[in-house]
């Protein structure tokens, strides 16, 4: 009689076919048409509470792959902690004001000209259009988010909010209306925060110029000859406002001669000095602490002035002289000295970077940088030019205009960081080594560094589009007004009828009607035009926050790049330092840039960028989500076509690992699972390493080390999935009686690897784990993987014990050499043509350790392991 023989190989409609661009849209409409957002948080509605604010990108032009590269690492996280059982709910952000959108919205315009009103509602347009497509671009991401609740700077609240901290700040005494140096960007005619520059590489005149002493100075330290103090510089155009040469106290300074003349410098840079100007005879006369001297003068090379000799600590002897050339309004330590030394600080620059009528007459009307050449010239005609060459070096450039910065001393309102004995600077500096954990450890460091070297935080800004800087001036005595009181009553308006109603109104219509002058008494008064520092709409936003709401500060995590230190993290530092004292975030997570896949920066005049949506379209959201999740963002990250295909083959691997186990699940249910202590040591062994694996996973995703969780995810799919567990319970899958023990032994451990891996993938392949989880016959199910509580492998080991485990382990441990062994017998034996695949040989094991036979007393149960 003829025997039929029936193998029950996998089926199940999961697809074999991702068709990421297809099907990730029609689940994200899924996800909308469930309300899975609000879902995911209210399931857990009860505390604990994990809050990270969202630093917002600026509204004024499409994603880039920086966006892709933070909005998913932040989605991970936010999904991550809802599984674990935390309320934590995301709130998608956008900085609508400030630069970055006026420039977007005047390119709009083709020099056509608008009047403010016009420019603020052009404005208001173009940041509102951009919102939606960011927003558009991020959830096809798969990124959730309270998408219909978004905080925008530019709504009425978020403004008065806003100016209510402004307020504050005002009440507590920390804001000053002052003349300083700022960073001034003469193509916008505005102002910039230390924290917007952008350092790139720019040339400059590099020369040595000489001031000769006057001859009772030189009378006065004991000298017979004509004495020239040499001085350095990168800008000449600064020599017009020089009023100083300033030493070290404590530098040495010498004076050497040559063949041709005496010169002052600092010893230590002497013999540099003279090889730049080619000069080798020289020697050195006299020396003198820099202290000693202290007030003497110079004449300036081509003003009708002196030059008086200062000290200033900021002096070093690394490069130049030892003597630097002082012009107080052009630079913050020349201003500082100059301030002690109460000197003339004259700034004949104008708005545009055009010398004024302060200027020597040569120089008026022309621009400065243009003016380098011809001072160099007048230097050379009158022999006080000792050297000239270019030099190229870091310089600040403001990144919105592509044009360098220049120090620049004008009126405007700032934020004193060190006003008190406990300043806003100790402050902050003392809750980074304190109160905030830094991942990665660097991420300190850099963030002090930055809060160390801030000068006073410039508010002021010269632009239209922003929350006004609410100061109003005396028509009669120019006395500004910058009351704590009125500016919480203009809040008060401005989140009532919007900031347009401010700006339409006259400063008679704003102020209280018996307001008056605190100086001269008069009541006429003019509105202040400057706006407010678009850093500080974005760095009070955990205020706005905590109001909005109704959240506590600290919140639990900050994550942008690592150019935030210099921006976001520190202006959000420093506002909550002024604000409550306190950090505003516990954790501060920094990633790197995101580079070409040769480690280039990349630039759309290269043709390297990568642009998101067109990859998107290409291959999937779920290839960025994994290749965000691949890389260690402690560093500066490669993006290109190779670490895009690496991914995607990794989550081939996963995809058809997920296609078996579900194929093999076919009409199983979840009553049929078996307790660990039914499985065979094979099972058990599997189960332990799941087990294992969701431990050292959930360790990287509360360490935010995602690269960590996808190398251990590649092996375990490769390796312990794949290469053996997978491949050696075919045969008990696909020969043994459907509802056989040995076959339902090896399902059960499949149900528990689907059910587990589904969840705990979730967070970074959010669109394969749900699919996954829709054709996963679950006990319980809910509508979504998100709904789901996180793995916790002590749940399915029962009642094990851990000598139990152990033993497992140790026989493992002993077997995996001998089936190493067996395989490459089997393959030699394949090779040499004597068998065609495995099934056609036969081993026979002569077991001689008690501990194996003991483990395995069944004499099948070798069987099952050892065959590939």
């Amino acid at each position: 009689m003829k025997k039929d023989y029936k193998l029950l190989l996998p089926k199940t409609d999961f697809p074999m076919k991702a068709r990421l661009p297809v099907t990730e849209p029609e689940r994200i409409k899924d996800w909308e048409r469930q309300k899975l957002y609000q879902k995911m948080v209210q399931k857990n509605n009860q505390p604990p509470l994990f809050f990270m604010p969202d630093g917002p990108p600026y509204a004024n032009g499409a994603i880039h792959i920086g966006h892709t590269l933070n909005k998913v690492l932040k989605d991970i996280v936010i999904k991550y902690k809802n599984l674990k059982g935390f309320k934590a709910p995301f709130i998608p952000s956008w900085d609508c004001h400030g630069l970055p959108i006026e420039l977007e919205t005047l390119k709009k315009q083709k020099g056509a000209a608008l009047s403010a009103k016009d420019l603020r509602k052009e404005c208001r347009k173009t940041a509102l259009y951009w919102v939606e497509e960011q927003k558009k671009s991020f959830k096809r991401l798969g990124v959730l988010a309270d998408w219909d609740q978004q905080l925008l700077t530019l709504d009425p609240f978020y403004s008065a909010e806003q100016l209510r901290a402004f307020a504050k700040m005002v009440e507590k005494g920390l804001v000053f209306s002052g003349r300083k140096p700022v960073f001034w960007c003469f193509k916008l005619e505005t102002a910039l925060a230390f924290s917007e520059a952008e350092y790139r590489d720019h040339e400059s005149p590099s020369i040595y110029v000489k001031f000769d002493l006057s001859k009772e100075s030189v009378q006065k330290i004991g000298y017979s000859k004509p004495l020239s103090a040499v001085i350095w510089t990168t800008t000449p155009w600064t020599l017009p406002a020089n009023r100083a040469i300033c030493l070290h106290p404590d530098l040495e300074y010498g004076v050497f001669s040559s063949s041709k003349e005496s010169y002052l410098l600092c010893e230590a840079l002497a013999e540099s000095f003279f090889k730049e100007i080619g000069f080798s005879d020289f020697k050195k006369e006299k020396s003198f602490k820099g202290k000693e001297l202290e007030s003497l003068t110079a004449k300036h090379p081509f003003l009708n002035s002196n030059s008086s000799f200062i000290l200033g600590e900021h002096v070093g002897q690394d490069v130049g002289t030892g003597l630097v050339h002082t012009a107080p309004g052009h630079g913050l330590d020349d201003h500082t000295v100059g301030l002690k030394y109460r000197l003339p600080m004259p700034c004949p620059v104008s708005e545009k970077g055009h010398f004024t009528e302060e200027a020597p007459e040569f120089l008026r009307g022309l621009f400065i940088f243009k003016g380098n050449k011809v001072i160099v010239e007048k230097l050379k005609e009158s022999g006080h030019l000792l050297a000239l060459k270019t030099i190229t070096h870091s310089y600040p450039y403001n990144p919105r205009s592509n044009s360098p910065l220049i120090y620049r001393l004008t009126p405007q309102w700032f934020l004193s960081l060190d006003k008190g004995k406990d300043s806003i600077r100790k402050q902050a500096l003392r809750a980074c080594d304190q109160e905030i954990d830094f991942v990665p450890d660097w991420g300190k460091s850099r963030l002090k560094a930055m809060i160390e070297n801030s000068p006073d935080w410039c508010l002021s800004r010269q632009r239209v589009w922003g929350v006004p800087l609410v100061a109003f001036y005396c028509q009669s005595c120019s006395k500004a007004l910058l009351s704590s009181e009125i500016i919480h009553r203009i809040a008060d308006i401005v989140e009532e009828k919007g900031l347009d109603f401010y700006f339409s109104q006259s400063a008679k219509e704003l102020l209280p009607k018996d307001q008056t002058c605190e100086s001269c008494g008069a009541k006429e008064f003019k509105k202040g035009e400057d706006i407010l520092d678009v850093w500080f709409d974005s760095g009070v936003q955990h205020e706005v926050l905590s109001k909005k709401e109704n959240l506590k500060v600290p919140f639990d995590l900050f994550l942008e790049g690592s150019d935030q230190h210099r921006g976001w993290f520190q202006t959000s530092l420093l506002s909550s330092m002024a604000l409550h004292s306190k950090s505003p975030f516990k954790t501060l997570l920094t990633h790197g840039f995101v580079m070409d896949q040769k480690g280039h920066k990349m630039s759309k005049s290269k043709g390297n960028v990568v642009d998101p949506e067109k990859l998107i379209q290409q291959k999937g959201a779920e290839i960025l989500r994994l290749w965000t999740a691949s890389e260690n963002f402690a560093f500066d990250m490669k993006a290109g076509e190779q670490n895009f295909k690496r991914v995607a083959e990794s989550y081939r691997r996963y995809r058809n690992s997920f296609r078996f186990m579900l194929g093999n699940l076919n009409a199983f249910h979840a009553e049929k699972q078996l307790d660990f202590s039914e499985l065979r040591p094979v099972d058990q062994w599997m189960m332990i390493q799941l087990g294992q694996f969701i431990s050292s996973v959930t360790e990287d995703y509360e360490s935010y080390a995602f690269y960590k969780a996808y190398q251990k995810l590649n092996h375990f799919f490769t390796v312990t999935l794949s290469s053996f567990y997978l491949d050696i319970i075919k045969d008990r899958l696909y020969t043994f009686p459907e509802d056989s023990l040995e076959r339902r032994q090896a399902q059960t451990v499949l149900y528990h690897l689907l059910d587990n891996l589904s969840v705990l993938m979730a967070p970074i392949t959010s669109f394969l784990s749900e699919e996954v989880y829709f054709y996963f016959n679950k006990k319980d199910k809910k509508e979504s993987v998100f709904l789901e509580g996180f793995p916790d492998s002590s749940q399915f080991f029962g009642d094990i014990s851990s000598q139990k485990v152990k033993d497992i382990e140790e026989l493992f441990s002993k077997l995996f050499p001998l089936r190493e062994e067996l395989n490459k017998k089997l393959e030699s034996l394949r090779q040499s043509g004597l068998i065609g695949s495995n099934l056609q040989a036969q081993a026979v094991w002569t077991l001689k350790e008690d501990f194996i036979s003991k483990a395995l007393p069944k004499s099948d149960q070798l069987e099952f392991f050892a065959v590939s």
